[in-house]
């Protein structure tokens, strides 16, 4: 079972980078190709992809969970996407 830390203002600031504002919104950036997916789990694998929940350069999802170490090595968090209106885990790394 993976251990899940539930945020708080100075988590949210260190897993947005710092970059992310009060409420936890935060930019998709940095993807050279594709979509960023929303996950069932905290870690890459086609399997745990929630169908329906593309991320794309500039859309602004909100942190309203917690993060987590997925089983890949990176940081994923629990994002909520209000363009598909879906919730799910989501690397960290294409956060501002």
């Amino acid at each position: 079972m993976e251990k899940i830390e539930m945020k708080n203002d100075a988590e949210l600031e260190k897993v947005a980078g710092g970059r992310g504002d009060a409420e936890g919104w935060c930019t998709v950036s940095g993807l050279h190709k594709g979509f960023l997916a929303l996950r069932t789990k905290p870690g890459y694998d086609y399997n745990n992809e929630i169908k329906g929940s593309e991320s794309y350069n500039g859309d602004k999802l909100q942190i309203t969970g917690g993060y987590t170490t997925g089983f890949d090595g990176e940081t994923y968090v629990w994002v909520y996407n209000p363009r598909t209106e879906r919730s799910g885990w989501t690397n960290a790394r294409y956060l501002v």
